[in-house]
């Protein structure tokens, strides 16, 4: 299994990596503005099993073009996605949804499943952490809510039919939760 890791800057970036390691994956993480660089984002994608976007600190247009073509080359090649904090809101946006600014939230969260799904097996709630000042407000028609929480409404989504998905907390961040989250994702085809 190979993950493509995008760092859009993100200070969790390394405990990212360090799951994927825990669990023998082999991933290659690349700054966002490196992947810039790429003419043919499809073909680079063609090398890799799966991809996680990371959260980010700061706002640029460069990191969300890169992001945005990202999402649509794992859409178009059906490769399995994982957008975590800003990852997942740039997916949302990407994909038709809208976002909205709030409070900073920066704490652990209780996330109540609404919905079954692989990545969230045996889970009914989860505690994760959070460090945010926007939210995805509204999903568009093509996304199934698995997990909403008192300060986000969309803490956890799919796209319909294919394996993509939003979170709106950190996984890494958030122990053993956060971990299987990982893991479940990691073993989606």
């Amino acid at each position: 299994m190979k993950t493509l890791l995008i760092n859009n800057f993100s200070p969790f970036i390394v405990d990212i990596e360090k799951i994927l390691n825990d669990f023998g994956n082999e991933a290659e993480c690349y700054n966002c503005d490196e992947i810039l660089a790429i003419d043919t984002h499809l073909d680079f994608l063609e090398n890799f099993d799966n991809v996680i976007l990371s959260g980010r600190q700061r706002n640029s247009t460069v990191i969300n073009k890169v992001n945005s073509r990202i999402v649509k080359g794992a859409l178009v090649l059906n490769k399995p996605l994982l957008g975590i904090c800003y990852g997942a809101q740039i997916l949302a946006l990407t994909l038709g949804c809208t976002l909205k600014r709030m409070g900073k939230v920066r704490d652990l969260i209780n996330i109540k499943v609404v919905q079954q799904d692989p990545i969230i097996k045996g889970y009914d709630e989860m505690e994760m952490y959070e460090s945010h000042n926007f939210c995805i407000s509204v999903l568009s028609p093509d996304f199934k809510l698995l997990g909403k929480s008192i300060s986000c409404t969309n803490e956890l989504f799919c796209l319909k039919n294919k394996p993509i998905y939003g979170t709106q907390f950190h996984p890494e961040r958030s122990g053993k939760p956060g971990r299987d989250l990982i893991e479940n994702f990691l073993k989606i085809r």
